[in-house]
């Protein structure tokens, strides 16, 4: 991630944190703060866990702090469900109430900025977009990938924007150079050839990564496999791989 991302995120986290130890009397009581939150659209589920955390004997500032990113997602119509599956897979694995609670609200940090790149680069926003980036920028994408791509592909179908986005992601995720990703997506946008199962090239980048193949000549791969209007299944036999080979796990 890069060092203005990193920054922004961390100060809001900092922040939001620091408002789980103020007074009760000033970070709210968590009845009046589960009745906001219900009201907003938080699941009752999610609601329900965590007065249950209340009951079992955390605190009512622990328990406050960890509800108090799903209320603010909801306030600021940013997408909650993230939120709620990691809430839950945290009391579920017993992660102390502290450390959840700083783990959602670095991913409301990251669906802010996530927001602000959207709309800075679309002027529009789309919840599914908004996960995307939210959870790539979380996973160390940097800023300036998302914005590039926003920036040149913003005005494509909603389908093959989502495509391209996650694709900038997920390769992002795996220090696959943007440059190349730019250039598969260009080629498949101006071929009209990428269609959504090329969401999953990353797994083919991986693949062939473990095998020694330079990521310049997978994206070239890609870029002829678009060019002919095939799907991404064939990019690794574009690379050489038989079916027996693929059929095996890859064993070349």
């Amino acid at each position: 991630m890069n060092s203005r991302s990193s920054l922004y995120i961390a100060t809001l986290v900092v922040f939001a944190v620091s408002l789980s130890f103020l007074p009760a009397s000033a970070a709210g009581k968590l009845e009046d703060m589960a009745a906001h939150a219900l009201n907003c659209g938080v699941s009752s589920e999610s609601v329900e866990q965590i007065r249950g955390l209340s009951s079992a004997g955390a605190s009512e500032d622990a328990a406050v702090a960890v509800l108090s990113p799903l209320l603010n997602a909801c306030v600021d119509q940013l997408p909650v469900s993230p939120l709620e599956i990691r809430l839950s897979e945290g009391v579920t694995k017993r992660v102390p109430l502290p450390a959840i609670s700083v783990a959602l609200e670095k991913q409301l940090a990251s669906f802010r900025l996530a927001r602000e790149i959207l709309l800075t680069t679309t002027g529009s926003l789309n919840e599914s977009a908004l996960e995307v980036v939210g959870n790539g920028v979380g996973k160390g994408v940097v800023r300036s990938d998302f914005e590039a791509f926003a920036t040149e592909f913003g005005k494509q179908p909603v389908e093959v924007f989502l495509t391209g986005l996650t694709m900038v992601s997920l390769q992002g995720q795996i220090d696959y150079d943007y440059a190349l990703t730019q250039r598969i997506l260009e080629k498949g946008i101006q071929a009209e050839t990428l269609s959504p199962d090329w969401q999953y090239f990353v797994r083919v980048v991986l693949a062939a990564r473990k095998h020694g193949i330079e990521d310049r000549i997978i994206a070239d791969a890609a870029v002829d496999v678009l060019d002919k209007g095939e799907p991404v299944s064939s990019v690794l036999p574009e690379l050489g791989f038989t079916d027996r080979d693929l059929a095996g796990g890859i064993s070349k």
